[in-house]
């Protein structure tokens, strides 16, 4: 299996797991602490940037660069 596919399996992973967390009841301590810092919006935001929406880029960047080096 090429390398690239498995980095994009698990980014997909970690945001699995990041958003499972975020919709969990139980808030995680460093959302928490985000929201304390930053208020509530900005907190849910950068939470939100740095645990779903940067991963799920690497893992679309990595799916697509280990399509091409099977396709070529």
């Amino acid at each position: 299996m090429d390398i690239d596919i498995v980095k994009g399996l698990f980014a997909i992973y970690v945001v699995g797991v990041s958003l499972l967390r975020l919709m969990d009841e139980n808030e995680f301590f460093r959302l928490t602490a985000m929201k304390k810092i930053w208020g509530r919006s900005y907190g849910l935001m950068i939470h939100f940037l740095t645990n779903v929406i940067i991963p799920m880029l690497f893992a679309l960047f990595f799916f697509c660069r280990g399509i091409l080096t099977i396709a070529l």
